[in-house]
């Protein structure tokens, strides 16, 4: 047996599939010690990931390349989420990017991928949001919807089900990003937002029994969407009712994408 194994997640979708890991009996036959915990805020993951204290997270794509091209051993095992990312508005206003314009915007998490992959998009359009817009970050997913629920900003870029959330409760969707992202560059419409990490120090073995375990995960995630949804709400601050839609809805269950 092996040391400590562990595994951490920020508060959002893929933390669902990392906390029923966690629950795997297989893992206590190889490590000595499984735990698992979220990261209060992006801030704190970075720090984590980059001290080498980490075991296994789903992390944002851009995040790991940082990671690693710093230094940090790191391996990509793969990619779990293919893009789910919309923008929402307080009050209804026309699904095109012109309509940004003068708008106040709320970005969750500046510098994570809802920020990367919508200023991207902006660039394409080309939208100056800096020049023509006024943007507000915000420190987490849940700050950035009830900002655009209380109109205190006119749209808000939020990923699922978090937009889902908020759509259920008043918002207007507007733009859904995984559309755009294929119009706007003539790709399909997905983008690698976040992949499995592990140490480079785990060996071929234990980096296979976790693949094993995540990939177990995510089928009893498909077949039982309504535990799913009471495993997620306390961690996603969400509605177990609504996680259980997204899962029932959205194919993000999926290794491979």
């Amino acid at each position: 047996m092996t040391g400590a194994l562990r595994i951490r997640a920020l508060k959002v979708p893929p933390a669902i599939i990392l906390a029923r890991a966690a629950q795997d009996s297989r893992l206590a036959e190889v490590f000595s010690d499984v735990t698992f915990k979220t990261w209060p805020d992006a801030k704190a993951m970075h720090a984590d990931l980059k001290s080498g204290g980490v075991g296994l997270s789903i992390v944002p794509t851009h995040l790991a390349a940082t990671l690693y091209n710093g230094g940090t051993p790191l391996r990509m095992l793969c990619v779990n989420m293919w893009g789910i990312l919309h923008v929402l508005s307080h009050a209804p206003i026309a699904p095109n990017w012109q309509a940004l314009r003068g708008k106040t915007i709320a970005i969750p998490l500046k510098g994570n991928m809802p920020d990367t992959i919508f200023s991207t998009l902006a660039s394409l359009v080309p939208l100056d949001l800096a020049a023509e817009s006024t943007i507000i970050f915000q420190d987490s997913y849940l700050a950035a919807k009830d900002a655009v629920l209380s109109g205190a900003c006119d749209v808000a870029v939020l990923p699922e089900p978090v937009a889902s959330a908020a759509a259920a409760e008043g918002a207007h969707r507007m733009l859904d990003l995984q559309l755009e992202w294929a119009a706007l560059t003539g790709r399909p419409p997905q983008f690698p937002q976040a992949g499995t990490v592990v140490p480079q120090s785990l060996t071929n073995t234990q980096t296979q029994l976790l693949l094993t375990v995540m990939e177990d995960a995510l089928a009893w995630i498909a077949a039982n969407p309504d535990a799913a949804g009471v495993l997620g709400a306390p961690l996603l601050g969400l509605k177990a009712s609504v996680i259980t839609h997204y899962v029932q809805t959205t194919n993000w269950i999926s290794l491979t994408g």
